[in-house]
């Protein structure tokens, strides 16, 4: 049988900002990756509450990248928890912010930033199907409650917000620098529209020099919770607390019988998210036409 590996990490007991509905979300992931894309229990590993520490979860994805290059695996990394953000530190980002998930230990051990994570993801092997699901939030307002729904985001200090502040400016700084000396060659042979689209079209090109052109590598997908200026909602739902993307995705699956699409589900956890009144929207990232691929099935 061909690989199907899962990492699932769920982080209710933060000390200072506690969540309800991660432990949950991950035991709800685990019983549909078992009952309906033909994952053992033995090939799920889980890190929950103290157990998902950053070295832990680092160690998970070492893990989770190991057994070849198999091109039928089907690989999954859920996290359930907190997000949050660092100034950014290679200049790739145009709001000035690393994205970045927050392990149980993150005072002592630090969080792991997107940049960090990519440098993971690139050691799996390069065909396979590796689904991320992210149900967390890297931008919101400092852990507000509405009822009982609790966001998942933990705030970066001051002192962080101000260098992410100054790492944006210079990236503005940089790629206006780089639009006017590519643009002077051209100054007397440009006007209005042509002109404006040039620009654009350096000023993607400024972007993909700093980001590396590939952010989402051939074989991984994303899943994410909502849109990066929006936050995930961890709430009651029913009888128990859940992160609420994660309840309507699984929702979604459940009804489907496990057949669906990638954009399926998507569509189907945002139409029921906001049809109970939540302004999240899920998010879908991906290349080649995946988001028409079967859930957690080999890419073909």
């Amino acid at each position: 049988m061909s690989i199907r590996k899962a990492l699932l990490v769920g982080i209710n007991d933060y000390a200072d900002a506690p969540l309800r509905g991660c432990i949950n979300d991950v035991q709800q992931m685990k019983a549909l990756l078992e009952r309906y894309y033909g994952f053992r229990s033995e090939d799920i590993r889980l890190l929950l509450d103290d157990a998902a520490t950053n070295a832990a979860i680092r160690a998970g994805l070492e893990w989770l990248a190991e057994g070849g290059d198999d091109p039928d695996a089907v690989r999954v990394f859920h996290f359930s928890g907190h997000g949050s953000f660092v100034a950014d530190q290679d200049g790739d980002e145009p709001d000035g912010r690393d994205e970045c998930l927050v392990p149980c230990d993150y005072k002592a051990a630090g969080m792991l930033s997107d940049d960090e994570l990519k440098s993971y993801y690139d050691r799996f092997p390069p065909h396979g199907n590796l689904t991320l699901i992210m149900d967390c939030c890297h931008s919101g307002t400092i852990n507000r409650i509405v009822g009982e729904t609790v966001f998942r985001f933990l705030p970066a200090s001051a002192e962080e917000e101000a260098r992410a502040a100054r790492a944006a400016a210079r990236y503005r700084e940089e790629q206006e620098r780089f639009i006017l000396e590519a643009l002077a060659q051209w100054t007397n042979q440009l006007f209005g529209a042509a002109l404006f689209a040039r620009k654009e079209e350096l000023a993607a090109e400024f972007h993909a020099r700093r980001a590396g052109h590939v952010q989402t590598n051939e074989n991984n997908i994303l899943l994410a919770g909502c849109q990066s200026t929006q936050t995930a909602a961890d709430t009651r739902i029913g009888r128990a607390f859940h992160g609420a993307f994660t309840y309507y995705l699984a929702e979604a699956i459940t009804q489907a019988n496990g057949v669906l699409t990638y954009r399926e589900a998507a569509d189907r956890a945002a139409a029921a998210l906001g049809a109970e009144g939540y302004d999240q929207i899920p998010q879908l990232e991906f290349i080649s036409q995946r988001d028409q691929a079967l859930l957690f099935r080999p890419f073909v």
